[in-house]
């Protein structure tokens, strides 16, 4: 009986490991050294029975002892190599020690020799429970009570089979000693074989000789030619009178399994049948919370996906898609309740194995069309309850899905806050039938397709309200313009019959400026047909400025007008504000023209833009501009000037007075005439504060 230390440890790391195990080394030390010493475990064994005598006097249990012993078992069995049960041993001793004290203590003799051997089947169902409690992982526990069985009944195969009562089969699940290859790939009916043959009886089955039984069935992927006898034992959950399977052990060579082996194993199956039921259940529960787990993701993907997008004719073809996809449904279809036309409409369908049968190969096909009176689809959506239907319902109305061959059909209304919309119907090529579970699934992604296909019409609706008003307003916008052309030809007719240096015609002349200013607007607010929301000051500048000097000039002028381009550019107005920007530029260039140049030959005009913050800071170029922004505008000629005399509020002409009024009145800000840069011409300048737009 030789006995080492693993792994070259000293006795101090032993010591260590049994003080963190929480046990007095002190009492033990002396006799480590002695087991070391003479390589025997007898001192450990003496040990442990005068653990139990002094648990004894103490008045403790044989459970509280098992506790105290077993920690010591479990770090020596690390430290020595020793070719004893350390753990049947010590608690064995340190019984015999509590019992001899007890026993004293009556008078009685101490206790006989099958004390022993019964103590060796506790601390054996020990070791088996303690492997049934490693896991809740039912393969990897299984696995684990396969090796103890072996090591506890010295036996050489231990296989363990599950029974699935949906197929009414033992399914290897764990084996030590066979083909782990063959593990959930080997199956037995109840009755075949020796293992199926207990299953069916409800006791144990012994065979001595397992090869000349009959009802021995050999699988070569088993690998067990080794096999001699054989003990079959079912596993029975006797609260429920349930078979849970069967638990083999295999010897190499001839035994006769003696009713104390026979009734340990059968122990043993008692005492892991609540093991492998709580791991089922287990499992099984937490299958179901991951289940649950993955249909939320998969409706909160869906809902997601539904509400990224307003397009009508897509969010119908995502909802089919996605709810077939929910819940493993073969087709999908949707359709839309119109109850004012009392018909019941299909606007989307999707096929999971035929992908032709989507929403755009659909469409090019004949309109389905079910009335509401005479289907029993639409009177299953107006319940606005999920319910089952026979998938042949309203075959008769030539519905497509009826007669394609599916076996069953779900039919769950999609209702929004403001009523019913329609229903989602789901058809299966195979009988199946939705838990509880699935029918709320579905209805909660009923109801957030609905809402997702409600806000998708409504979307549907203000577009082509949208697209109603655009075109109306282009069409305003032509007749407007094409009316102020006509007026601007016959005010040009008119100045025909008027001498051309009188006063009449000059007024003529600016009006027609005017006119054609305020159409100059209108023409740079359309791009082509589309109406577009700003102009660039430089755009409206330059065509103004364009228009006034080829209406107000005389023949043999030469006029320059300058604009500094990269700031105007930048700086873009509205509809309202360019109108009234084209007329100051117009009243400002022809004052320039008609007076500021009167007697001269040729001249330079210069329309200076910029724009400033209101803020400590200059905003940046990108930033939205609105009310902490300033626009100054300044329009300078190098004409003869003002008058000695002139004062902007009695000497002001008509073309004075509408800019003083447009800038102060409709713009809100400030205007200023004065003499120009260097005493030379002059400088009209105003400012404003634009309206905020993007």
């Amino acid at each position: 009986m030789s006995v080492k230390l693993e792994n070259d440890q000293s006795i101090d790391e032993i010591l260590e490991h049994l003080q963190e195990a929480g046990i007095d080394t002190q009492s033990i030390e002396g006799t480590l050294m002695a087991v070391l010493e003479s390589g025997d475990i007898g001192p450990l064994r003496r040990w442990a029975h005068d653990q139990g005598v002094a648990h004894g006097h103490s008045g403790g249990t044989v459970a509280m002892l098992v506790e105290h012993i077993a920690p010591v078992a479990g770090v020596l069995k690390g430290a020595f190599s020793s070719d004893e049960d350390l753990l049947a041993n010590l608690i064995g001793a340190a019984v015999e020690g509590y019992m001899s004290t007890d026993g004293h203590a009556q008078g009685s003799p101490p206790p006989p020799a099958q004390m022993r051997d019964r103590l060796a089947e506790l601390t054996a169902l020990h070791r088996i429970n303690s492997a049934a409690n490693s896991s809740l992982k039912l393969v990897d526990m299984l696995s684990e009570i396969a090796q103890a069985v072996v090591a506890v009944t010295h036996a050489d195969v231990c296989s363990i089979f599950l029974y699935e009562q949906e197929w009414d089969q033992l399914v290897l699940t764990a084996t030590s000693g066979l083909n782990q290859d063959s593990v959930n790939k080997i199956r037995l009916r109840i009755g075949e074989g020796i293992t199926g043959w207990a299953a069916l009886l409800g006791k144990p089955v012994p065979v001595k000789d397992a090869w000349s039984d009959s009802r021995f069935k050999y699988v070569p992927a088993l690998q067990e030619e080794q096999t001699v006898s054989m003990l079959a034992v079912p596993v029975v959950l006797f609260t429920k009178e349930k078979l849970v399977g069967v638990i083999d052990i295999h010897m190499f060579e001839e035994s006769d399994f003696s009713e104390n082996e026979i009734k340990f194993l059968e122990t043993v199956a008692g005492e892991i049948a609540i093991a492998i039921e709580n791991a089922r259940l287990y499992e099984q529960t937490d299958s179901a919370l991951r289940q649950k787990v993955a249909e939320l993701t998969t409706l909160q993907g869906v809902s997601a996906h539904i509400a990224a997008t307003l397009n009508l004719t897509e969010v119908l073809s995502l909802i089919a898609h996605q709810a077939a996809h929910l819940v493993r449904a073969d087709s999908a279809a949707i359709y839309e309740l119109h109850s004012d036309a009392g018909i019941l409409e299909m606007v989307a369908q999707y096929d999971l194995q035929h992908p032709t049968h989507n929403i755009h190969a659909w469409k090019a096909g004949p309109r389905t069309v079910l009335p509401i009176e005479q289907s029993a689809i639409a009177k299953a959506v107006m319940r606005g309850v999920p319910v089952p239907m026979p998938p042949d319902s309203d075959a008769d109305l030539a519905l497509p899905f009826a007669s394609e061959g599916y076996l069953s059909m779900f039919c769950v209304p999609l209702v929004a806050p403001r009523g019913i919309m329609g229903g989602i119907c789901l058809y299966n090529r195979a009988e199946k039938t939705f838990s509880d579970e699935q029918v709320r699934l579905l209805d909660a992604f009923a109801h957030e397709a609905a809402i997702a296909l409600e806000n998708s019409r409504l979307y549907d609706s203000a577009l082509r309200g949208l697209q109603t008003k655009s075109a109306m307003l282009q069409e305003m916008n032509h007749r407007v313009r094409n009316n102020l052309q006509t007026v601007a030809g016959l005010l040009s007719m008119q100045l025909r019959r008027i001498p051309p240096d009188s006063d009449g015609a000059v007024a003529v002349r600016e009006s027609i400026s005017r006119v054609q200013s305020i159409a100059a607007v209108h023409d740079l607010m359309m791009n082509g047909d589309v109406e577009i929301e700003s102009i660039s000051l430089y755009d409206l500048a330059r065509r103004i400025s364009d228009a006034v000097v080829s209406t107000l000039t005389k023949p043999g002028f030469r006029l320059q007008i300058n604009i500094n381009q990269e700031e105007a550019e930048k700086i873009r107005v509205g509809s309202h504000e360019a109108t009234l920007l084209a007329l100051l530029f117009n009243e400002l260039i022809s004052n320039a023209i008609l007076h500021g140049f009167a007697g001269m030959m040729k001249g330079t005009i210069t329309i200076t833009v910029k724009e400033e913050s209101l803020l400590e800071d200059a905003l940046p170029t990108t930033t939205t501009r609105n009310s902490s922004s300033c626009i100054t505008i300044t329009v300078e000629d190098t004409g003869v000037g003002l008058p000695a005399d002139f004062d902007s509020q009695r000497s002001a002409n008509l073309g004075l007075n509408i800019v003083r009024t447009l800038v102060m009145s409709d713009l809100r800000g400030t205007f200023k005439i004065e003499p120009g840069t260097r005493g030379k011409g002059t400088r009209a300048t105003f400012s404003f504060m634009p309206n905020s737009y993007s």
